[in-house]
């Protein structure tokens, strides 16, 4: 077979370029990337800059790099310009140049470094990228231009990874699925499979200690529920997904979406079925209030789940939520049925319980919806599942709070019961470089910090990380059978010593009342007499209590 580009082909490419100059959802898509690159491509031209900071200057150049070739690549085979083509050709050999002779940046956590980001996970995204633009360009390289940027910076690249840090090549976590992606990504644009191979089959070549089959086997929850929350699980939708593409194309015979029964559009529904009616997810374990249906994995997602999986009514209503669609023929599937749909109301998942755990045995997530005669949703969800961490691998998986059976409201357009997220400067570089601030693994984690009880003002297991991944609750009923009274209810157990606990939901439309009641009762047995507070972390700021509130003296 002649050399394709990765993720489309050359078919593809001209019938995307018949969308350029429309107000489709793909014109508008090619319009914005067209501005973006091409104004970084004017005001920074080609810029190799050496370490610094994690968040900081030469971080974000070296970021900015890899997303504006990445464009480039598709940019050139869709408009056919040239201009994007000498880009990336000249990106790339401009860093080919340099990568043998850099050292090891520094690392500040147990995060091994690369060479140009002070994590591997950054190395691994940008030789994903990178390779993506490479296949773009491949066919009107010559020999020694191919030969300089496969050898002296893929092949180092992927040496880095599966030989220096093979030891967290393997790793179950999403940022092993980046690993895993990029390096197999990176052998299918250099026509080595036998790295294309570690990528799918893991080190071992067994398919079960890591890689790509693993990671999918071996990640999620039957339901596709990811441990570490929404927002790391929306994260590794990229990698999955680019991975995916291009083994259907380079290996079809793997049929990769049919995969553990479809686990990439089961994993992928879990995320978009835990949004908020306003598409923003919710804060479970460390997250940022501010990721919604708009990301750039979900995006993604959305558009190849309708062009493989099925033309869900739900996905048409993502898109024109989302306003965008994927740059990839999949996009252009979904942004022509979104043109020729007559109407397309907001999303709506409806009511539904998703599993926690490798085989769905560590509780999980409950989620109830309401949609009102005006299209007003509310929306409550609560978690009973296990922690979000792992403390046998590095810090990089420390994402779990301590708020068994948490809750969270959304009403009238907005969250109305918060979850506290995370603590963190983002690209601050005097600030740690971005990174998780010292509250982060204090006070952010805490159970006082979410709308659950707290028992004798101190947090659920101790507030150690071990002993909470040794925990899980467990559901105690899930019932939506009748759409006016709808009810969800779990179970958590020793969170504190000698003290269980049952949180209950309802979600009642009732005459009287303009708006769906939610009604929480919680219930809470021990053979001791201990203090309870049940926080409730609402939108906007305090004004008045009814009671006296006193300054603690220094």
């Amino acid at each position: 077979m002649s050399y394709q580009p990765l993720l489309m082909n050359f078919e593809e490419a001209a019938e995307l370029r018949k969308a350029l100059g429309t107000d489709s959802l793909m014109g508008k898509a090619l319009a914005r990337d067209i501005k973006q690159t091409d104004a970084y491509m004017t005001e920074v031209g080609i810029e190799v800059p050496g370490h610094g900071e994690g968040g900081g200057y030469e971080h974000n150049r070296h970021k900015q790099n890899y997303i504006h070739i990445d464009l480039a690549g598709r940019l050139f085979l869709i408009t056919e310009e040239q201009k994007y083509r000498d880009y990336i050709a000249e990106m790339l050999t401009a860093y080919a140049k340099v990568y043998p002779t850099l050292e090891s940046n520094t690392s500040k956590d147990t995060n091994p470094p690369g060479k140009i980001f002070h994590q591997t996970l950054n190395e691994n995204m940008w030789m994903l990228y990178a390779s993506c633009a490479y296949s773009c360009i491949y066919h009107t390289l010559n020999e020694e231009q191919k030969a300089l940027i496969e050898n002296d910076l893929f092949k180092q690249m992927i040496d880095l990874f599966v030989v220096t840090y093979g030891h967290d090549f393997d790793i179950v976590h999403n940022h092993g699925l980046w690993a895993v992606a990029a390096v197999g990504i990176c052998g299918y644009a250099i026509n080595d499979q036998e790295s294309v191979d570690k990528a799918l089959y893991g080190l071992k070549l067994d398919k079960v200690s890591g890689g790509f089959l693993a990671q999918l086997d071996q990640l999620f929850s039957p339901d596709g529920y990811y441990m570490e929350g929404p927002y790391y699980h929306r994260f590794s939708l990229r990698p999955i997904y680019l991975f995916a593409e291009a083994i259907e194309r380079r290996q079809p015979e793997l049929a990769i979406y049919q995969f553990n029964d479809s686990v990439i559009k089961t994993t992928s529904y879990a995320v978009f079925k835990t949004a908020f009616p306003d598409g923003s997810l919710p804060a479970c374990n460390d997250s940022s209030k501010t990721i919604s249906i708009n990301d750039e994995g979900v995006v993604m997602a959305t558009s190849v789940c309708f062009h493989r999986y099925e033309k869900a009514e739900t996905l048409l209503a993502m898109a024109n939520h989302q306003q965008s669609v994927w740059v990839h023929s999949s996009g252009l599937t979904l942004s022509n049925a979104v043109e020729a749909a007559d109407e397309i109301k907001p999303f709506n998942w409806g009511s539904l319980y998703l599993t926690d755990g490798p085989q769905g045995e560590k509780g999980g997530l409950g989620i109830l919806r309401h949609r009102d005669n005006q299209d007003d949703d509310t929306m409550a969800l609560i978690w009973f599942g296990q922690h979000g961490s792992d403390h046998q691998y590095h810090s990089a998986l420390d994402h779990g709070h301590y708020d068994g059976l948490h809750l969270s409201v959304f009403n009238r357009g907005h969250e109305v019961l918060h979850d506290y997220g995370y603590g963190r400067w983002v690209n601050v570089e005097p600030k740690f470089g971005g990174r998780y601030i010292p509250e982060n693994k204090s006070y952010c984690k805490q159970t006082v910090a979410h709308n659950t009880v707290t028992v004798d003002q101190k947090t659920q297991n101790n507030f150690n990380t071990a002993l909470a991944e040794s925990k899980f609750g467990e559901k105690h009923f899930f019932d939506i059978t009748n759409d006016k009274l709808q009810g969800m209810s779990g179970r958590i157990s020793g969170y504190y010593n000698g003290v269980d606990m049952q949180r209950s939901i309802l979600l009642a439309e009732l005459p009287e009342f303009e708006k769906p009641l939610v009604i929480d009762v919680y219930r809470i047995q021990s053979e001791a007499e201990h203090q309870y507070d049940l926080p409730v972390h609402y939108s906007g700021q305090i004004i008045r209590t009814d009671s006296t509130m006193k300054p603690k003296q220094r």
